[in-house]
């Protein structure tokens, strides 16, 4: 059945009265099932509540009244049998919805003998055409009658066999015979080409022993080459201190993939492999940008140093990012604190497309001090000694930041945003919106996406959608779906040091500052639809978007939400990161239909059919702070598109919740 947001499960709920004496307390406890009636007409809402009080409920004296709501009539709610103290009562009715598709709030008035025992409480219900079976295809409101919608897992090729779970809510599509893993019409290019991609999901060949393919080049080049973990780049010049800051101009234009960064395991980008060996207990913090980076640290735990550093496996990366904040704009940043040792300092790539000239800068400070630079480009203190950086020159440090010394605001022609020296042009009045690309204040129009409505209305055929825009019956949507696997194999427990400038204070992901206990998780929203996820760029909706400061790119609001909640289903927590990136990460599907290539970035946000968007658990915000939280078991839960701001084929499988201990501190 319809998954809904169940806001009124474990919500305890007082009740007193006086009959011989005996007392009427409840406690209010989820059902199990969703609460949902059909559009424009009866259909059966049940609710339940556990007896905790010292009377015994009876069927002609207890009942659940409906509160007047405007398109809505029926009950009241009846137990359905005798309930002793101790026990869950079950309460069953008929009620009458309107026509309106969506999340509406009712009101319950719990009665003894037709007296209120207490106020009004409110419950979710949806109004949906959906009978509840996935596989059979979405059932949709067009034209005053619910008609139903295409098979959710037909992908429409012929050389797929498309298994649909109806527990699951998931499809899964196996090639059979000679079927293209991707794009039937896709054409190989491998010309020129030894080695490495040909573009449609194949090899242009493979190199032979002692050899590795130089992407860039498509080259197979030995494996000693300078760069690799078998010939690693010196950091610093032999016999130079590493205390202190340290900057290399590189490119990894020309070099091998051979490594899997833990914080991104889906890359296949080409890296670049530097090493240090230190004596003594140093503090390190290293950034690296120039394109959409990746940096992580491994160590040398055996004799063969080489092998340690080919390792992939997550227990020998000392540290990992996948983007921070300096130096912001994609670019990567690692802190930590080095035991004596031989460590290798690797310059990776989000993926295969990510490569190219690079700047890598290093601090190394003496007895372990660990730099604190989180947000800060510039000035303050490192905590260490020193500063989080200079500006040339011809610069100056304005909240963190490096700009023009001196400064001189442009707001030519703007009437909102930035005016490039820390400070804004203006503020959009009432209901606009500032558009940053024109510096103008607009109006959008707004869509109540729980409820939502189409102007002009929707033909026969067609039906409105989340986004209030008006859709064919037959339409091919896409579908997320979270990775269960990796949500649940990919967690793990966090200490971090937060500043009033970090990223993470800044973004409101943390509850306070100092140092927090945070459980962090990957997330993989999967379209297993069979249509693109796209979205306006920002400049067109900036409503729908949310600009970083901090990493210097936008993130699209609502996509996920996060929550830790008890064996009750109640939220014990929920997760406070403010917005995503929604890009292609990498291809997870095989099909004639399903894009060969990379489509979608954060410049350009989407994500394609049969290809997923990753969310590792380095991320900053890719956590639950848990500082507060006791000990002991939860689930994990997580909801995709919660905000309903764009049609899927259904929202009944965009929730996925995984069992976690959280440990004793």
């Amino acid at each position: 059945m319809r998954k809904v947001l169940m806001f009124w499960a474990g919500l305890v709920f007082l009740v007193t009265g006086c009959d011989d004496d005996a007392t009427y307390v409840a406690a209010w406890e989820s059902s199990g099932t969703a609460l949902h009636v059909p559009p424009d007409g009866p259909g059966e809402v049940q609710l339940r509540m556990k007896n905790e009080g010292s009377a015994t409920w009876k069927p002609d004296q207890v009942k659940l009244a409906l509160q007047a709501q405007q398109g809505w009539s029926g009950g009241p709610l009846v137990l359905t049998e005798q309930v002793k103290p101790g026990q869950v009562a079950t309460f069953r009715g008929n009620v009458s919805a309107p026509a309106q598709p969506g999340l509406h709030k009712l009101g319950w008035a719990p009665q003894r003998k037709g007296a209120a025992f207490e106020r009004a409480f409110e419950t979710d219900v949806e109004v949906t055409c959906s009978n509840g079976e996935f596989c059979d295809g979405e059932e949709r409101l067009a034209n005053g009658r619910c008609v139903s919608g295409p098979p959710p897992c037909d992908d429409g090729a012929a050389c797929t066999e498309d298994v649909c779970d109806p527990d699951k809510r998931t499809c899964q599509h196996i090639p059979i015979g000679a079927c293209a893993v991707c794009m039937a019409t896709c054409n190989p290019d491998c010309s020129g080409k030894l080695c490495g991609e040909d573009g449609c999901g194949g090899l242009c060949g493979t190199c032979p022993a002692g050899q590795a393919c130089a992407q860039g080049v498509f080259e197979c080049r030995p494996e000693v080459q300078a760069g690799t973990c078998r010939n690693p780049l010196p950091l610093v010049a032999t016999g130079a201190p590493l205390v202190g800051d340290h900057v290399i101009q590189g490119d990894t234009s020309n070099g091998f993939h051979q490594l899997i960064p833990s914080c991104n395991r889906t890359s296949t980008a080409v890296e670049a492999v530097y090493t240090f060996t230190t004596t003594e207990k140093l503090g390190l913090e290293a950034r690296v940008s120039g394109y959409d980076t990746v940096l992580h640290l491994r160590k040398q735990r055996g004799a063969d140093g080489a092998a340690d550093c080919l390792d992939n496996t997550a227990s020998r990366t000392v540290a990992c990012s996948d983007d921070s904040s300096p130096p912001g704009d994609y670019g990567s940043r690692i802190s930590v604190s080095l035991e004596p040792g031989t460590y290798y300092l690797i310059v990776d790539g989000f993926d295969s497309t990510q490569a190219g000239p690079f700047t890598l800068s290093t601090r190394f400070a003496a007895n372990g001090c660990v730099p604190k630079c989180d947000g800060l480009y510039c000035g303050g203190s490192d905590g260490c000694g020193g500063n989080c950086g200079v500006c040339t020159g011809n610069e100056s440090c304005v909240k963190g930041r490096c700009l023009p010394n001196p400064c001189i605001p442009n707001c030519d022609g703007k009437e909102c945003g930035d005016n490039g020296c820390g400070g804004q042009c203006g503020f959009c009045p009432n209901a606009e919106l500032c558009v940053p690309a024109t510096g103008t204040c607009e109006t959008f129009a707004g869509c109540d996406h729980l409820r939502p409505s189409c102007t002009p209305s929707c033909g026969a055929s067609e039906f409105c959608g989340t986004d209030c825009a008006c859709h064919p019956v037959s339409a091919q949507l896409p579908d997320l779906i979270v990775d269960e696997a990796r949500l649940r194999d990919e967690i793990l427990f966090d200490t971090i040091f937060v500043t009033e400038n970090s990223c993470a204070r800044v973004e409101e992901c943390v509850e306070g500052t100092g140092e927090r206990h945070v459980l962090r998780f990957s997330v993989e929203a999967v379209n297993q639809g069979s249509a693109t996820l796209t979205v306006p760029a920002p400049a067109e909706r900036p409503d729908l978007f949310i600009f970083s400061p901090c990493h210097g790119h936008y993130h699209f609001g609502g996509f996920a939400t996060y929550a830790l909640v008890d064996a009750e289903g109640r939220t014990v927590l929920a997760g406070r990161k403010q917005a995503y990136c929604m890009e292609d990460t990498q291809r997870v599907a095989t099909g004639p239909d399903v894009p060969c290539a990379k489509q979608f970035t954060c410049d350009d946000q989407g994500i394609q059919r049969g290809w997923s968007d990753l969310y590792g658990n380095t991320l900053d915000c890719q956590w639950l702070d848990i500082t507060n939280v006791p000990p002991g078991d939860y689930r994990l839960q997580v909801t995709l598109n919660p905000s309903r701001a764009f049609q899927e084929t259904t929202l009944d499988n965009n929730t996925s919740s995984v069992p976690v201990t959280l440990p004793a501190r």
